[in-house]
């Protein structure tokens, strides 16, 4: 998914910083330049002519990057040459999910999906730092089974959404906001509330937003969510890559594009290499396949994995991997526990339709630690505006590998009650049922077949409680 470092204040550009020197000259300095020898005063002179020309620079810099266009998507660098059957076969094809549309902004276009009944409960899934929408194709159909109607787009640098210039926009939570509400605009029915489940890097990005329009989010469901990743799991390597300015920013790309390719080839189950989380994470501890890699995420197309859908990216988004720097260096994905208390006062205060928040985390996940993250949220949330779910055997890969269990908790949306927060599942069944009623004594040996058929029917039925009985016993 992402590595994590502690987020710096910016540093003044080079020209605020000439300007503030040039502003702080007095006459009386001037004065006492007048009094130097010829030999300091030329070389005072030759250093401040090299000083003008480095603000000159800096300033002609600053205006050409103001007017740098979006990096366009696979939609226009790669689309327009190839037919319709090799778009088919492309690893996220066009035509990928139902109801798509392309949203122009000034940022660029972003690729939105909405499909569903136009009367249904609404619900926005947004997606992870690597993988574009259709990482939750699966979950969007299943929701869209029980009646809901979904929305999802390519967060800006992924998948078919324009990537804004890195060199003048930051991938931050404005950013994020904007697009959020750019794509609910676009929508031909008004998407006054709805339900927002958001998946890693979309968690904390669901969080987020959800801190800013308490009015418009009657539901939150955070799947194996970042925003509140704890400090000690910053590396210095990484804060190096990220953040430190030794290594040229055409140097920090090719690394982190080289540690982003096929990486279900690289055994990195340490969090420090937390940037792999979509594409790397493991079902136990230690295990050396990681099997999100290869899980095909539509339906009928081999060539659709996680793996093969971000090393596609890599080669065909030229935005991909600034926009994926960018999002690690400003995207609300660590210590945001201030937004995450203002979603509780929220809450409490009752500024919007919102009752409480579900996380849906994985046991073995390495990059979202369960138990601390429900530790943390739980302190920040309180105790009682949290629910969560902890499901045995999967790791980061949730939202891809269990969506039965996220509809669930879209379905309970609402439906706040006293009952325990936290459910732990070694297996995800389809609703819960009645602890069966002991076996009933074998039938006798001389029964026909007809008669053991009817004698199963017959203890069926009480076992669901005459669930399969007839009109006319009710």
């Amino acid at each position: 998914m992402f590595s994590l470092f502690a987020s710096e204040k910016p540093q003044p550009k080079a020209a605020e910083v000439a300007i503030q020197k040039i502003s702080n000259i007095s006459a009386t300095h001037l004065s006492r330049f007048e009094r130097l020898p010829k030999v300091q005063r030329y070389a005072i002179i030759g250093a401040a002519s090299v000083g003008g020309v480095s603000l000159l620079y800096a300033l002609t810099r600053s205006s050409k990057s103001a007017r740098r266009p979006p990096i366009p998507s696979p939609r226009d660098s790669l689309l327009p040459d190839l037919s319709p059957e090799d778009a088919a076969d492309l690893p996220y094809h066009p035509a990928a999910l139902p109801g798509a549309r392309d949203v122009d902004s000034p940022w660029g276009t972003i690729r939105v999906y909405e499909f569903g009944p136009r009367d249904g409960e609404k619900v926005l899934l947004i997606h992870g730092i690597s993988t574009p929408s259709i990482a939750l194709t699966d979950l969007a159909h299943k929701l869209v089974g029980r009646g809901r109607r979904v929305m999802l787009f390519d967060l800006f640098g992924r998948g078919y959404s324009d990537g804004p210039s890195p060199d003048t926009t930051d991938y931050d939570s404005s950013l994020f906001t904007t697009q959020i509400l750019l794509a609910l605009q676009s929508s031909p029915i008004h998407w006054s509330t709805f339900t927002i489940v958001g998946y890693s890097l979309g968690g904390a990005i669901a969080a987020d937003f959800t801190s800013y329009f308490p009015s418009l989010v009657r539901g939150l469901v955070l799947v194996a969510p970042s925003g509140l990743i704890r400090k000690s799991h910053f590396s210095i390597s990484s804060s190096m890559l990220y953040r430190s300015s030794w290594m040229p920013e055409w140097m920090v790309r090719k690394f982190v594009a080289s540690r982003l390719w096929t990486g279900a080839k690289v055994v990195e189950s340490d969090p420090e290499a937390v940037e792999n989380a979509e594409t790397t994470t493991t079902a136990s501890e230690g295990d050396k396949t990681y099997v999100s890699s290869n899980q095909m995420l539509l339906p009928g197309n081999p060539h659709s994995t996680v793996s093969s859908v971000v090393d596609w990216q890599i080669q065909n988004h030229k935005g991909f991997v600034p926009a994926f720097i960018s999002t690690i260096r400003h995207a609300p994905i660590y210590n945001q526990h201030d937004r995450w208390s203002v979603i509780r006062e929220n809450i409490e205060n009752r500024a919007g339709p919102l009752k409480e928040v579900w996380l849906i985390l994985g046991e073995t996940d390495p990059i979202i630690n369960a138990d601390e993250i429900t530790e943390d949220a739980r302190a920040v949330l309180g105790e009682d505006n949290v629910r969560v779910k902890v499901l045995d055997g999967v790791g980061h890969e949730v939202a891809i590998e269990r969506a039965d269990d996220v509809v669930r908790a879209v379905r309970r949306v609402g439906t706040k009650s006293e009952e325990v927060r936290e459910v732990r599942e070694e297996v995800a069944a389809p609703e819960p049922v009645e602890k069966p009623e002991k076996p009933e004594k074998p039938a006798k040996a001389e029964k026909s077949e007809k008669s053991d058929k009817k004698e199963k029917k017959s203890s069926s039925r009480r076992k669901h409680g005459g669930s399969h009985a007839s009109s006319s016993t009710k």
